[in-house]
């Protein structure tokens, strides 16, 4: 790793968590003033709960933080990849990719990452090459800055994530970070929108080599029913490696099994050349 990277990665994180941790203007008002009730040790009582936001099933996050005091399980029980890079045929198979919340404050939360299985497999000709085991751990940060207790209106957050290659032969191989800022706009109690762009220092194993990606993306969820919704995402992602768009369009449903439980499928389709095709299940529990 070179002094010249060390720099630019060192500066890139203290400007991110320094955002994350500025007090904001909307602090200020009246509305979030009443926020401070609770907090870690004071936590916010069940009945008092806010609605469930999950930032998944896409890649596009919710502006919306966890309850102070409370925890909540994001995971893809299954999550399976297909698709071509470099002219070779990809195939990864996830099993429990797992995001644990814990809510610090009414507008801030912290997040690990935890991709507890996977197996992949590439190949060009009738000899592939597989590779399985524990993945990466990831850890986030999530800092609210307007609208977190709003229920109808706009919110906007920052999420500064750190990647640390411990998956040794499947994870990524090199430490990478990223910062995320997430839009939403609560039309109703149904219906809402998401918008965020996500700036991240990833890394290239086979070349050995860090790279800047870009990935925005834009997602509508709707409930029919307080048990059904759905959701559609567009997402794009682009990085200086190969200065190509890749993009996909994202659908599923959503199943509100209780206030505090969400179960959802969805698949990702490829709108581009060279975009993974995905399938996945996924299941969402606050405590």
């Amino acid at each position: 790793m070179s002094l010249s990277y060390s720099r630019a990665t060192t500066a890139f994180l203290l400007g991110g968590l320094l955002l994350l941790t500025a007090p904001s203007l909307a602090q200020q008002s009246a509305d979030t003033a009443a926020t401070r009730r609770y907090s870690l040790r004071n936590p916010t009582p069940r009945p008092d709960l806010r609605k469930l936001h999950p930032d998944r099933p896409g890649i596009t996050e919710s502006a919306f933080t966890i309850d102070p005091g409370h925890f909540q399980l994001e995971t893809n029980l299954l999550r399976l990849r297909n698709g071509r890079e470099n002219g070779q045929r990809r195939r990864e198979l996830y099993l429990n990719q797992a995001t644990l919340k814990l809510g610090l404050s009414e507008q801030t939360d912290v997040q690990v990452v935890l991709e507890s299985y996977t197996t992949e497999k590439q190949w060009t000709g009738e000899q592939p090459e597989r590779r399985r085991g524990f993945g990466d751990v990831t850890l986030r940060l999530k800092r609210n800055l307007f609208g977190d207790n709003k229920k109808t209106g706009a919110a906007l957050a920052l999420a500064g994530y750190v990647r640390l290659p411990t998956g040794d032969d499947v994870g990524e191989g090199g430490v990478e970070a990223g910062l995320s800022v997430p839009f939403t706009y609560v039309f109703s109690e149904a219906t809402e929108l998401s918008l965020q762009v996500r700036g991240q220092r990833s890394y290239d194993r086979d070349e050995g080599l860090h790279y800047w990606a870009v990935l925005p993306a834009a997602t509508i969820n709707h409930e029919f029913t307080k048990v059904l919704g759905v959701y559609t995402e567009l997402m794009s992602y682009w990085d200086t490696r190969k200065d190509v768009w890749r993009s996909s369009l994202n659908v599923g449903p959503e199943l509100m099994l209780s206030e505090n439980c969400q179960l959802d499928f969805g698949a990702a389709l490829p709108l581009t050349r060279n975009t993974y095709r995905e399938y996945f299940v996924g299941l969402t529990l606050r405590r």
